[in-house]
């Protein structure tokens, strides 16, 4: 692991923003995406290429988020939404995402 990759596990989680990129294939149908991960305003970690449509590429960023320990305790489970969690840990959360033209946009 990079250094800049992972902040302090001990450092109180105040901020979450992910920034999720999609492109559709248009010769097979299929749509893939990638997401840049910021927490308390610093980049932690990037998911490359990676096949989903729709929020996927959130999903696939809170699912990392967890892994790697950023968060825990109540409303962790797979059935609760970044914001809910957020709400109720007082972390401000933020997302955007953009379709793009061109799979090297990614």
């Amino acid at each position: 692991m990079k250094s800049n990759q992972i902040l302090d596990k001990f450092v109180k989680v105040s901020s979450i923003f992910v920034v999720g990129r999609r492109w559709f294939e248009k010769t097979n149908g299929n749509t893939y995406h990638s997401a840049e991960i910021y927490v308390n305003g610093e980049f932690v970690h990037k998911i490359d290429f990676t096949y989903g449509y729709g929020d996927q590429y959130m999903y696939n960023a809170w699912t990392w988020l967890k892994k790697n320990g950023y968060i825990n305790g109540k409303y962790s489970t797979d059935q609760s939404s970044p914001r809910i969690w957020c709400e109720h840990h007082g972390v401000k959360f933020a997302y955007t995402v953009a379709d793009v033209k061109r799979k090297k946009d990614l």
